[in-house]
Parts: structure tokens; sequence; C-alpha cells
């Protein structure tokens, strides 16, 4: 992400000085002479602001991109501001190119500019004796006092001139807000909440700082805090509660938000998390009980919370995913046993669910065997190569695994409409229905698009990912295999190679870790016209590997490549790769083995690589030795140390 460097303010500076590396000290866009007189762009003289609208979707997570499309017009600032602040907290802490403590001033800066947009109509409380005049907005009368210096730096975020808060829609604060009080509330230890404040005491003549010395024995750091927060989540939600689509608080928060799912007439998706064995749901029950009969509007549910073995089990957990009218998107990514209790799982509506998430780092312990309706295909004959055939995958006999063609993923199955699934698995027949279902009638099998798989055995991830390639390749975009350990015993070659030879024309991503990724076949990749991004990862104690990394040539129209582990790069890899991706436009190399490699080797691979913008490396102590090299040599990229865990891939 590119970001500016200057080190002045500017009177087009975002009022929060998002993108700019600029002091916080920011001014209102609207405020700027130059953007009122600004003429209409050509583009937005020819182009209707629906399409305008539509092309300005895709750059919503570029800041950059966002903050210079405000100044170009009023046009543009009229589409891409709603962009910018539907979930501004969000898109601020996605800048990993500032401090921690940068971040947190730029928060401050923002919650000051939103707090300022609030509009709570006239102030109807009286202030009690000697009690210090409030800010100049009286929603500022329930909250401790604002800093004076940080009021004086930010005079221009005061009275802004446009409403932003009215474009704020998703409510999931990624930071911690109290983490702001002390740029914004320095005396918030010496502060009396007002609404703790009794009703007699309003208009008696008791002094209000004799009050506040009274109250500071009982209240406590964190009861003002945590008031103030309530405060402050409440207005800006409060601000505009029909706009709001997505809510996001931990379940012991809940109760302080009661009250407002009665205004939430917009509301699509709900996140709890904080989830754990002794915390009460009954105050979730009844916010979505109330919400749902009011107006029915949530499809999305996010749960999540500490990885509590017990916590699948509340059956409270199971009533708040029944109350969930359509839903269309279940994301229980966070539990690490929800797939234990698939099957267990209610659902007003299961032709409206479109995406299923589990936890990949969770594979469930296998049912008992079912003699009755073992499939026959468990026991069918393995082969060497599957390039060169079209015939429905060979199946991988689990001794004492199989269960009754996996009777866990019967609610998949059933799940018509079904477009996004990660899931865990541990039987390699997990997915064989669907290759029959296929064989029998292609019009009959869902649309699956996206498509994450993991367990613990490489050979049934491997089976995993070949049925469901098989099945689904009339729809996979995005297909994902990981494979958690490394086989206990060196397997046979019948059990590791494998690939396909059928077209998957609509597959962009491919990801595979673990020895997955070993086993591949690239000549595969010969039958996906259209991937884009290729992701091999080994683990950390993978044996190193060097085989056939030269075959990813064969697709030709990579735009991203991720090589994370003990790849061995030599400079006949780099000359393969160079000579045969030259459209490729991002190159990750984390942790390969590169003794084999020179830094005129590697160099002269990137040189080939004509459309190259970004390399991220890590190898280790000769990681800076190369990036001097590179940087001396190819200055027109960006060229940057790998900063992601290695397993993240």
């Amino acid at each position: 992400m590119h970001l500016s460097s200057s080190s002045s303010t500017s009177p087009h500076t975002l009022p929060i000085s998002l993108l700019s590396l600029q002091d916080s000290s920011a001014s209102d866009p609207a405020l700027s002479s130059s953007f009122h007189s600004s003429p209409q762009t050509g583009c937005s003289r020819l182009l209707p602001e629906e399409c305008l609208q539509e092309i300005f979707v895709y750059l919503a997570r570029d800041l950059s991109a966002l903050y210079s499309l405000l100044l170009v017009s009023k046009t543009f600032f009229r589409i891409a501001m709603p962009l910018l602040y539907a979930s501004p907290f969000d898109l601020l802490e996605s800048n990993q190119a500032w401090s921690s403590q940068e971040r947190t001033k730029r928060h401050a800066s923002l919650l000051y500019l939103l707090l300022n947009c609030c509009s709570t109509g006239p102030n109807d409380r009286e202030l009690l004796p000697n009690e210090p005049p409030v800010s100049h907005h009286p929603f500022w009368v329930d909250l401790p006092p604002v800093c004076t210096a940080f009021e004086a730096a930010h005079e221009s975020l005061k009275r802004p001139l446009v409403d932003y808060l009215s474009a704020y829609h998703h409510h999931f604060l990624c930071m911690n807000l109290s983490s702001t009080f002390r740029i914004l509330f320095p005396n918030i230890q010496r502060y009396s909440p007002p609404s703790l404040v009794p009703p007699s005491l309003l208009s008696t003549n008791v002094k209000h700082e004799e009050y506040r010395q009274q109250r500071q024995q009982t209240l406590t750091n964190t009861t003002i805090t945590m008031f103030t927060r309530n405060e402050i989540e409440r207005k800006l939600l409060l601000h505009r509660p029909e706009c709001i689509r997505t809510i996001s608080l931990p379940i012991q928060r809940l109760v302080a938000f009661q009250s407002i799912g009665s205004k939430l007439s917009g509301l699509v998706r709900f996140e709890l998390y904080g989830i754990s064995w002794h915390f009460n749901l009954d105050p979730a029950i009844e916010f979505l009980q109330e919400h749902s009969r009011l107006f029915g509007t949530i499809r999305e549910l996010k749960m999540a919370g500490p990885n509590d073995v017990r916590v699948m089990q509340k059956p409270t957990l199971h009533k708040i995913i029944k109350l969930i009218k359509h839903p269309k998107v279940i994301d229980l990514s966070r539990y690490k046993e929800a797939t234990r209790d698939l099957n267990t799982f209610e659902f007003q509506d299961i032709s409206s669910l479109e995406q299923l998430l589990f936890d990949l780092d969770f594979v469930p312990a296998p049912q008992s065997p079912a003699p009755a309706h073992q499939n026959t295909d468990a026991t069918q004959t393995q082969t060497l190569s599957f390039v060169g055939t079209t015939a429905a995958p060979p199946r991988i006999s689990d001794a004492g695994l199989v269960t009754q063609n996996d009777r866990a993923l019967d609610l998949i199955r059933r799940c018509a409409n079904l477009r996004t699934l990660h899931i865990g698995v541990q039987n390699s027949t997990a997915f064989s229905w669907a290759v029959d279902r296929y064989n029998a009638d292609p019009s009959s099998l869902q649309s699956i698009k996206v498509l994450h798989l993991s367990s613990h055995r490489p050979t049934t991830a491997k089976q995993l990912v070949q049925d469901c390639a098989y099945a689904f390749r009339d729809s996979l975009e995005d297909l994902k295999g990981v494979a958690l350990k490394l086989s206990a015993v060196v397997p046979s070659p019948s059990e590791t190679w494998f690939g396909w030879s059928w077209t998957l024309g609509r597959l962009t991503t491919l990801s595979l870790k673990g020895e997955l990724a070993v086993w591949f076949d690239m000549e595969s990749l010969a039958y996906c016209p259209k991937l884009t991004e290729l992701n091999l990862t080994l683990h950390p104690y993978s044996p190193p590997r060097v085989d056939h990394l030269e075959k990813v040539v064969m697709a030709p129209h990579l735009k991203v490549l991720s090589l994370v582990g003990r790849w061995i790069l030599t400079d006949r890899v780099m000359d393969k790769l160079g000579g045969g991706l030259e459209q490729l436009q991002r190159l990750v190399v984390d942790k390969c083995d590169s003794d084999a490699l020179t830094v005129d080797g590697f160099i002269r691979g990137l040189d080939k690589m004509r459309a190259l913008r970004v390399v991220e490396i890590e190898l280790g102590e000769r990681t800076e030795e190369v990036i001097r090299e590179c940087r001396a040599t190819q200055t027109g990229l960006g060229i940057h140390v790998r900063l992601n865990d290695l397993l993240s891939g």
C-alpha cells in the first residue's frame, strides 16, 4: 500500500489522516476550497454514478486509493466517503505500516471526528452547581472532559461539514477502544459518570466536585472505563441505527446493548465472541429473539471464543443458530470442536445457507464403522498417475475409519446452495457422495466455489482434495488442501502422487500445505487455464524438496506465487520460473533452502518476470544480502522482508 511520506499538513488531508504519514492534526476535506471548485473529471462526465459506485467497490480495502478519490471532485467524494467510513476502525487498523502507538493516535482522532458527528438532540439535563461547562456538542455531556491540548490540535474536527458517521455500517472494533482514552480523556480516573449520580442529588445543592470525590471511593477505574466505552459505542450505533449492518460484541458486554436491538432494523451480521462454558448466553438469545420478531434481517452469524472443549455442547448455543430465520453465513471457525456436533445443528431454512466455516486446525475423531453401508469405492485399487485419465479418482482405504460414507457431512449434503465450505475431515470417504452424485447427475450437485479442507493424515487429505476437484470441477474457484501432520511412515509411491486430468475451468486459487504440496503432480496445472495464484507451503520439519518446482511454469498465467518452507531454490529453478511466469506480479520466498542459489541467479530470474511488482523474502542469514542486492539492481520492485508466520499458508 502506497503511503505519502510528506511531513507537512495539507489542506486536503483526510480528517483523521488515514493515509498520509502526516501529523494527526488534520482537517476536513469538505473545508478545502479546491475541493469545492474542482471541475468534474472526464470519467464522472461519461459514466453515471451507479457505474462509478460499482468500480469504487473494488477499492473498498485500499486506503490510499480511497483517500485520493476523495479529493478529485464532489461526485467522487460522495461515492468514496461511504466506503471509507463504512468500517473505519477496521480499515485503519489494517495499515501495518504504522506503529501501534501511531495507530492509537489515529484511532483517537477518528473517534473524536465521529463523535462530533453525533446528533443527540437538545440536552435536557441541568448542570450541577460548579460543574464545568460541557464541550461544544451536547453528546459530550455524558463523557469525561476531553483533553484541552487534543481539542486545540484538532479544532477543525469539531464541526465537520459532512456527517461521516452516517456512513458507519459495520460495528466491530478490532482495536481496544479503551486504549484511546489516555489521549482523549486523560482525567478519566477522576470522572464520575452522570448516569451513576442518584436522581435525588441532581436537584440539590451538592457540589459536583464534592460528589465526584465521594463516588471515587466506590467506583473503580474499570467501571468508569466500561461506562465510557459503552456510552461511546451506543452513540455510534444509535446515530443512524437503521444503517448498521454488522455488530460485533463480547458476550459479557451484550447486556449493555440489549435495548438497541429493537432499533437495528437493517442488521445483517451478528458476531458474538468471548464465549466460554461459564458465560450465560441468555442475553444473546433474547437479543436475537427480539430482533427476529421485529425484523428478521440477520443472515450472518459468527461465534467465537476460547477453545473450550465443552462450549459447543451448550444447548443454548445451538438455539442461537436456530434463531436465524434465513441463515446465509455461519462462521464457527474459532471453535475447535464445532464440527463434532455438525449434524445436531438445526436451521429454520437450510436452503439459504451459502457459507459454512469451521476451524481447519481441528479434525473430529472418527466415528464408529458401519458395515452395512460401507462404500465399495473405498476398496478400489490405487494408481500412481492420475494425469491422462478423466475417470473418477481412485479411493484410498482408511482401515478402521469407514464411516457410512461419512454421515457427519449429511448436513453439508443437504445445503443445496452452499458456495463456501471450510472444514476439517477425518476420513478419506468424506466426499465420495459428491463424486457419486456428479457421476449420476452433475446438475444435482452444489456449485461450491470456495473449498478449504484439512485432515491429519496426508493420504486422507490427498483423497479429499482429489475427490472435490473431480466433483466440483465446474464451479471451484478457490481450492485449499491442508495435511496437518507428516506421515508416521514413508508412504509407498501409490499413496503419494495425485492430481487430475479434467479441466477446472474456473479455478483461480490453489493452496496446498504439508505433504500435499510435495505430492501434487504439477502437470495438473495445465488443466487450470485461469489459475492466477498458487501457494505451496511445507511444514517447518518437512524434508527439503526440489523435484518439481520447475513445472510450476505449466500455469503461465500466475500472478501470485508463494513458496513457503524448505523448497530448494537453485539458479536453474529461478531461471525456469522467470522464463515461464512472465505475468507474475507477486513472489513470496519464505524459509526456502538457498544454499545452491546465488544472488546473481536470483536477480536474473527476477529480471525475466517482466510484470513483477512485489517480492517478499525470508532466507535466514542471507535475507539482508539478497534484499540489498535486489534493491540496488531492481529499482522498480517493492522488495520486503517476509514477516508472516511460516504456517500461515
